[in-house]
């Protein structure tokens, strides 16, 4: 049986020999010249034709040499399963003679009749038995563990076969890459690529390696300038080149992954059959040595020829194997050598990678400065599209500003002659009205001014209140007593306890009223000292001069003088004052005698109240 495939088996082994080695020179003349083109000429189409060219060239010979390797190892799978076959028929039946003779002599032994040299001749067969179910054993095992080997090595080749396929078809197109959504770009209605249907994609593995983190591109709008957009569309491209270039490096180790694992099965296939050489010899070594034997021993004819037949079908194997072994020799010769020369090129492959992130983030730089706000170009296009607009809001509050200041103290003048009551006709409750109407108005005004700028500006109006509003919280929540001095101001002006110019007394301090806001109020005693006064602080507020006063006046009179004379005398002294034109308008209705308040060492005290505005 092994015999009939030595032909065929030959010629197998010496094309797949030819094909190693016409691979082999292949890529000894092509990868420098291959490094030579791309070096000379980066970035030429017409040298990267070239070197795709080279490699789909090299890649279909692989193809094709591993297709060859791959039908003559299903051949050999289906010659080492009868193999095993007939090792394991052949070990059964020396099983089977080998109980047979075993009790044999045990009947033998039990028999005290029995001729001693036939126990001795059945206890030597025994033995012979016992040692070719040995030899069967070993060789059974070999030949069983090379079955799983080509099973193995078949099922990987088909993968690689596979993989270089799909290189293949990357390389010539029939496969296209599936880009990460990150870094395709998106094709525009007017572009080719939108009208045209897209072909089916097939999963390509992301390298294990994370690239770089993309940043997030604005979207292309008509505020963009055509610089920008171009910048966006390079670094697409640029970007979309470092992904492919990082599947086609995943996929070249993925390849030459598979062709370590092949050299392995190969290696593996090689050291097995040595050991059967090994086994096969030593079992030539002993039957000729059992041959001599019989020879000597004058043993039949038939059992002489048979072991005679048995050792020309050994050696015929033997010679099978060394012929396998030497063809298997040759081609893991052609596997380390194409495993070398993936070691080169995974150099250059890496190369290429690193040059296309070099390009990659030189691109993004660009696309960075072009998109920062520093940019000069990018401060022409804000201050022509926005700067008019912002220039429009600063006026507005200026003008705003400046009509606030003026015309304050005139509306507060006009709100307060429109309020009855004598207080409301004087001119420091207006004061007061006016300061903290400027006071708020400025704030409020600056307030809104710098909102409008942001929003103009282009800053996210959103962001900024929502951060204020949590700002204000936590302000809130750690100025307590600010928001109480607002709050006791707010309630001090809505309800005119004072205003400016009141002689008022807060606590022990007092003094002439000399402002008065929503947080504070200024206070200037007798001395001329100036006391701030937190309005959250101010809890009882005596007013001295609120809406009208009534002075208390003592006079002394001596024990001798007529008293009755003396208080008309006031009396119309009082009334004369009202009369006089300097002083009219000022005092309000007539005097109110006391009469006599107390007497002393010295005289008696009349008093007496006069009613002043």
């Amino acid at each position: 049986m092994r015999s009939e495939m030595k032909p065929s088996f030959t010629k197998t082994w010496l094309t797949l020999l030819a094909l190693c080695l016409l691979s082999s020179r292949a890529l000894a003349q092509d990868e420098p010249r291959r490094d030579a083109a791309e070096a000379a000429t980066v970035g030429e189409p017409s040298s990267e034709s070239a070197s795709d060219a080279t490699r789909v060239v090299r890649i279909r010979q692989v193809i094709e040499l591993d297709s060859e390797h791959l039908r003559w190892l299903r051949s050999e799978l289906g010659s080492r399963t009868r193999w095993f076959e007939r090792l394991a028929a052949g070990m059964g039946g020396v099983a089977e003679e080998r109980d047979e003779t075993s009790q044999r002599l045990a009947a033998l032994e039990a028999n005290p009749d029995s001729d001693p040299e036939e126990i001795a001749a059945v206890r030597a067969k025994l033995q012979e038995l016992q040692e070719d179910w040995s030899l069967y054993d070993v060789q059974t095992d070999l030949a069983l563990k090379g079955e799983k080997a080509i099973r193995q090595q078949l099922e990987a080749l088909e993968k690689k076969i596979s993989k270089e396929q799909r290189a293949l078809g990357l390389l010539t197109g029939e496969i296209e890459v599936a880009l990460p959504e990150k870094t395709r770009p998106e094709p525009t209605a007017a572009s080719p690529e939108a009208a045209k249907p897209v072909s089916p994609r097939l999963p390509v593995p992301i390298p294990s390696a994370e690239p770089p983190p993309t940043p997030k591109r604005a979207q292309s709008s008509s505020a963009m300038t055509s610089a920008q957009l171009q910048a966006q569309r390079v670094l697409a491209r640029k970007e979309g080149e470092v992904e492919k270039s990082k599947i086609e490096l995943a996929e070249f180790v993925e390849r030459k992954r598979a062709l370590t694992r092949q050299l392995e099965f190969e290696e593996g296939l090689a050291e097995n059959e040595t050991k059967e050489i090994e086994n096969l010899e030593r079992v030539v070594t002993i039957f000729t040595e059992r041959l001599e034997k019989y020879r000597e021993s004058g043993a039949a004819a038939e059992k002489i020829e048979r072991r005679e037949r048995g050792l020309r079908e050994i050696a015929r194997v033997i010679e099978e194997r060394n012929e396998s072994s030497k063809g298997r020799a040759a081609y893991i010769a052609t596997l380390v050598e194409r495993l070398a020369h993936l070691d080169e090129a995974e150099l250059s492959v890496t190369a290429a990678v690193d040059a296309k992130q070099e390009e990659a983030v030189d691109a993004r730089r660009r696309a960075k400065w072009l998109e920062s706000p520093i940019h000069p170009k990018n401060i022409q296009h804000w201050a022509r599209e926005r700067g008019p607009r912002i220039l429009l809001v600063l006026l507005a509050a200026f003008l705003l500003l400046s009509f606030v200041q003026l015309s304050a103290r005139r509306i507060a003048r006009t709100l307060v002659r429109r309020r009855r009551g004598s207080r409301s006709t004087g001119t420091g409750r207006a004061d007061t009205l006016a300061f903290s109407f400027r006071s708020v108005s400025r704030v409020l005004i600056v307030v809104f001014a710098v909102l409008l700028v942001l929003q103009e500006a282009g800053v996210d109006l959103k962001t900024v209140l929502g951060g204020a509003a949590i700002l204000g919280v936590a302000i809130a929540f750690g100025a307590q007593d600010l928001m109480r001095d607002y709050f006791s101001g707010f309630l001090i002006l809505a309800e005119d306890q004072y205003q400016l110019g009141d002689l008022i007394t807060i606590g022990t301090v007092t003094g002439t009223v000399e402002s008065v806001n929503m947080r504070v109020t200024v206070l200037r005693d007798l001395e001329g000292r100036v006391h701030f006064m937190p309005n959250g602080n101010i809890d009882h507020v005596t007013n001295r001069t609120y809406a009208w006063g009534r002075p208390v006046i003592e006079v002394p009179v001596a024990y001798d003088e007529d008293v009755d004379r003396v208080m008309d005398a006031l009396v119309q002294i009082a009334k004369e004052l009202g009369q006089d034109p300097a002083w009219e308008g000022k005092v309000i209705g007539d005097p109110e005698m006391l009469g006599v308040d107390k007497f002393t060492e010295y005289g008696l005290v009349i008093k007496f109240m006069v009613k002043t505005k």
